[in-house]
C-alpha cells in the first residue's frame, strides 16, 4: 500500500472517478481486508463451522460495505487520527456487527430444543392445536403474524431484532439474551423498550394496537 497522509487519501477517495481514485481504493480495500481477517481470527469460536474460503468472503463483503460508507463520510474525517485509523472503525463495526448474528445464531440452534415456549410461539402454534379454528379466525391470526414479521424485519435494528427474537418470540431471559448480546440487563431493558415502542408505532400505521392482536389468539 502506497504511503499517503491524511491528505493525500481524503483527496484522492473525494474524487469522482480516474486513477488515483482507483489505485486508493484498491490500497484502502486491501487494508480493510486484512484488517478484518485479523479480526474474525481473534473470534475465530464464533465462526467455528465456517471455511477459510467462507471468512476471506465475509472479510471482502465487511471491506466493500466499508468502502462505501467511508467514501460517503469522508467529509467527516477531521484528521484527529491517522486516516487508516478512522477507516479501520468502519471495517470492525461492520465485522462486528455479522459476528453478533453468528453468536447469536448458534446459540438459538440450540435454544430451539427447549420446550419453554413464549406467548409469540404460543401463538405460532396455535393454528395446529387439536381445537378447530373458525377459517376466518385463523386467517386473521396469519395475518398479524405475518403483520409483525415484517415489522421486526424491516422496521428493527440488528440488536433490536435479536433482542425482540430472543426475549419475546423465544422466550428467553433477560439474562441469556443479554450475553450473547454482550448488553447489560439495564441496556438491554432499553433495547427492547425502544423496540416495542417501535412495534407500536408501525401498528398503529394500521390501526392496531398490541391488544388487539393478542386478543385474535385467545383461547
Amino acid at each position: 500500500m502506497a504511503a499517503r497522509s491524511n491528505a493525500d487519501w481524503v483527496e484522492a477517495l473525494s474524487e469522482a472517478e480516474g486513477e488515483t481514485l482507483s489505485q486508493a481504493l484498491q490500497d484502502l480495500r486491501g487494508f480493510l481486508v486484512r484488517a478484518t481477517l485479523v479480526y474474525l481470527t481473534q473470534h475465530r469460536s464464533e465462526l467455528a463451522l465456517w471455511s477459510q474460503a467462507d471468512i476471506l468472503q465475509l472479510a471482502e463483503d465487511c471491506a466493500q460495505d466499508a468502502l462505501l460508507e467511508i467514501r460517503a463520510q469522508i467529509s467527516t474525517f477531521r484528521g484527529e487520527a491517522k486516516f487508516t485509523t478512522w477507516a479501520y472503525r468502519f471495517v470492525i463495526n461492520r465485522a462486528a456487527s455479522e459476528l453478533r448474528r453468528q453468536r447469536y445464531r448458534n446459540v438459538s440452534l440450540d435454544w430451539l430444543n427447549d420446550d419453554v415456549p413464549s406467548l409469540l410461539q404460543k401463538m405460532v402454534t396455535l393454528g395446529t392445536r387439536a381445537e378447530p379454528v373458525e377459517p376466518e379466525h385463523l386467517v386473521e391470526q396469519q395475518a398479524y403474524l405475518q403483520l409483525l414479521a415484517n415489522i421486526i424485519s424491516a422496521e428493527l435494528s440488528d440488536r433490536q431484532r435479536l433482542a425482540v427474537i430472543g426475549v419475546l418470540w423465544e422466550g428467553r431471559s433477560m439474562e441469556e439474551v443479554a450475553a450473547v448480546l454482550g448488553l447489560t440487563r439495564n441496556a438491554l431493558y432499553k433495547l427492547l423498550h425502544d423496540a416495542r415502542k417501535r412495534i407500536k408505532a408501525k401498528l398503529a400505521e394500521h390501526y392496531l394496537t398490541e391488544g388487539d392482536i393478542l386478543a385474535a389468539f385467545e383461547e
